[in-house]
């Protein structure tokens, strides 16, 4: 089950990053780098549960600020 929610996270992942490169607006490249942070905090706990090591979380933890910290920080300078 962990398998097929690595492979699926995958695949979304390269979705993310198609539109990243195909985007054309900065708001869109932002969302696509948001989005993306997210799968890859979701493969990061995936991860740890196949695992079973919790270091793998806390690296999830400071990935989620990261990622919520440098989403606002790209939104003010579109906004500018």
């Amino acid at each position: 089950m962990l398998e097929l929610a690595t492979v699926i996270l995958g695949l979304s992942i390269a979705l993310t990053l198609g539109r990243l490169i195909r985007s054309k607006s900065d708001a869109d490249r932002v969302i696509s780098v948001d989005v993306l942070t997210f799968q890859l905090l979701g493969l990061a706990v995936v991860l740890a549960f196949h695992d079973g090591r919790p270091l793998a979380l806390d690296f999830a933890f400071v990935m989620a600020l990261l990622g919520f910290i440098s989403t606002l920080i790209l939104s003010r300078l579109i906004r500018s």
